[in-house]
């Protein structure tokens, strides 16, 4: 009977562990940033990335303008419990929040990207954008109009309806 010989799998060699060869990173160095557009595309891994101006001041109806626009915005993109909320005469930092709720992380940047797209045609791009990396809580600032997207958990949290809606009636005394 003739002898049989192993099957041997083919397979590529492994180095060993001392010849183990470290792969470098080379980083390509790339020319200074010569144009605005350039400039806010490279911010692009930061945020939300816009290539037209900032926007300047407001009249009161562009402001509410703005906000009914992006409150629009949000609901296209079916945020949920999409609210806005009147702060003129209440806070001197901005005239309107609008509130939204994203149902995960990925639909709430959906939602602040929609939002920032709807109101760069007409007004131009919002001043800072906040949180978009982690995705929670993420504040598009228009100046004069605030947009706050949460995740559920935050929105709760947080609870800004709360501290910024309208205050409910004074309760009456019982004479008595």
């Amino acid at each position: 009977m003739p002898a049989r010989r192993k099957r041997v799998k083919k397979t590529a060699p492994r180095p060993s562990k001392r010849s183990k060869t470290t792969r470098k990173t080379v980083r390509l160095r790339r020319p200074a940033a010569k144009t605005k557009r350039a400039a806010v595309l490279a911010q692009s891994g930061l945020g939300i990335a816009s290539t037209s101006d900032v926007v300047t001041s407001l009249s009161d109806e562009q402001a509410r303008d703005l906000a009914l626009c992006c409150r629009d915005a949000a609901q296209e993109k079916k945020a949920e419990n999409v609210l806005m909320l009147d702060l003129r005469g209440r806070a001197g930092f901005a005239d309107y929040f609008i509130l939204a709720t994203g149902r995960s992380v990925i639909q709430a940047r959906s939602v602040a990207d929609a939002v920032a797209e709807a109101g760069e045609g007409t007004w131009g791009a919002p001043l800072r954008t906040e949180g978009y990396n982690d995705g929670t809580w993420i504040l598009v600032d228009y100046g004069a109009v605030i947009v706050h997207v949460f995740t559920p958990q935050a929105r709760e949290f947080y609870n800004l309806e709360r501290l910024w809606g309208k205050p409910s009636p004074p309760a009456k005394r019982k004479q008595g």
